[in-house]
């Protein structure tokens, strides 16, 4: 009987902490979401697309419940991304808008390249590849000197494929995202905080 007892104060208790982090409705709907577990990972990650779809990556020891919970939790904010993703265009394609895309990118490099192997001191330039990419905004191969770029910048304007160059180039000397890194972006592009901000936003 105390078992019996106990498991259902669990449940009790489990059920009044979601309706807490939901706005107080225990009957609230956990929003449709996908799931990947990733050993390496070490906390929960929740992510809307460009589509709207929730995906979800998590430890495995992380139980499903406690998922649903975190999801549930979020709910409010994954309905105000969903808003915005349905007021974007759709994700880029190959296809015309893709070429008149990376026809003005290459114009903007054109004059943005020079101006920035100047001032960083990249010596030769590297290579420069334009590619339709789902998660990234840009690449970089220290070791190859080359860097990618998303298409998609060029929806996004110039002040943003300013900001992914600064980034990719400053990779030439620093590899990973560490003060090194940090620093060089604070020298050569300070407003660079407001500008990924602004990419993120949209």
């Amino acid at each position: 009987m105390a078992q019996i007892f106990h498991r259902f104060l669990a449940v009790g208790v489990a059920a009044v902490r979601r309706a807490l982090m939901v706005g107080g409705d225990m009957n609230a709907p956990v929003p449709q979401y996908s799931l990947t577990r990733r050993k390496n990972m070490r906390r929960t990650v929740l992510r809307v697309g460009a589509d709207g779809a929730v995906r979800v990556s998590a430890p495995p020891w992380v139980a499903r419940r406690e998922i649903d919970e975190f999801v549930a939790s979020k709910a409010a904010w994954i309905a105000r991304r969903q808003a915005l993703a349905d007021t974007l265009p759709a994700p880029l394609t190959a296809g015309l808008e893709a070429e008149q895309l990376k026809t003005w990118i290459w114009e903007q490099l054109d004059d943005l390249m020079p101006v920035w192997c100047a001032r960083m001191g990249v010596e030769p330039q590297p290579r420069v590849s334009l590619k339709i990419m789902k998660s990234r905004w840009g690449s970089c191969n220290a070791l190859r000197r080359s860097i990618s770029l998303n298409v998609e910048l060029g929806r996004r304007g110039r002040d943003a494929l300013e900001y992914v160059l600064v980034h990719e180039l400053a990779h030439l000397f620093e590899s990973n995202h560490g003060p090194g890194f940090y620093a060089l972006m604070d020298l050569h592009l300070p407003d660079w905080k407001q500008r990924r901000k602004a990419l993120r936003a949209r």
